[in-house]
Order: C-alpha cells, then structure tokens, then sequence
C-alpha cells in the first residue's frame, strides 16, 4: 500500500474539484482538507472520499446550532495509515433539519449521527436507528444541545435527580 503525501492530499483536492464542483475544497494545512458541500452531496463527497483515501475512519459527527433555525453538521474522517484528516462541513436550514444518512457507506457512523439527532434534532433519513442513547425517555422537551432548549431549575424535577433542599434564610436562622 503506498501512503497518501502532501501531493497526494492537492491531488485528491483537485479530484473533488473536478468531479464534484458544487463542492467547496480549502486545504487548512499539508495534512487537514476541508470540504464544505450542499446537503445533496453529502453521499457523493463520503463515496468519494472513501475510494480515494486509504484506511479512511470516522472520527466524529459534529452537530453545530447557529441560531435561528441553521445549523451545521461536521463530519471528521481520520487515516492513521497517511496522517491526514479530513473535515466535510454541511450547512442545514429549518425546524426540522434532515441529510442522508452516510453510515451505509461508512461503517461505525451509526451512533455518531443517533447522538447528533438526540442532542440537536437533525434527522439522518435512512439511519437504521435514531433511537435515544443517551437521554431518559420521560425528559420532558428535546434536543438539550440546541440553543433554545430551556436549562433552568425548572427542568430539575423531569431530570430524576433528587430536589436541592431550600438554603436557609440570610442571617443563620433556621426554621
């Protein structure tokens, strides 16, 4: 197996280029490629990339809330074999976000895109599992990683955790 070196990572740059022109690539360093692409293409940017990079492994799918109904999602591919990462970067607009799911393509991004739609909502259509992972069922409104999920003492009681006993009054008396 040859390794993939800093001619080949401008190489694989130009391919995406070439072949995907929708796709924006920028080169952040001689070993850290990021490609920002429409959400229509996240399939074909993962294909790609998994034919062209060997022993390429998912790292993380990053959920980003940016505020009023857009958001981001961040996918991190690592290969230990040539040192070089690789970052796809969708943007996704709505209420109710959604993008193919790539963990058909890429074994191992099941749980990454279940814990992205648990924690900010955006659907992986075609996932075969978006189940909870990590929250209780009986927590009361969803998706605690968006900016508008409410996170004062009100949520207390549906976290199951025991109630903090009220502080004494100032002054040392106790009831």
């Amino acid at each position: 197996m040859s390794s993939i070196d800093l001619i080949s990572i401008t190489a694989l740059v130009r391919k995406v280029q070439s072949d995907l022109p929708e796709i924006e690539a920028k080169m952040l360093n001689e070993s850290h490629v990021e490609f920002v692409t429409p959400k229509e293409k996240i399939r074909d940017i993962v294909t790609l990339l998994t034919e062209s990079v060997q022993m390429l492994f998912p790292e993380s799918v990053i959920g980003i809330d940016l505020e009023e109904d857009k958001y981001e999602v961040i996918y991190m591919f690592w290969s230990h074999l040539n040192n070089f990462l690789c970052q796809v970067r969708v943007s996704l607009d709505g209420p109710d976000p959604s993008i193919e799911t790539v963990s058909d393509i890429i074994s191992g991004l099941e749980w990454h895109e279940r814990e992205t739609h648990e924690m900010y909502g955006i659907k992986f259509e075609g996932n075969p599992d978006l189940s909870l992972l990590l929250l209780p069922e009986e927590l009361e409104g969803k998706y605690p990683l968006r900016k508008r999920f409410k996170t004062d003492r009100s949520r207390l009681a549906e976290s199951g955790l025991p109630q903090p006993k009220p502080r004494p009054p100032k002054g040392g008396a106790t009831e």
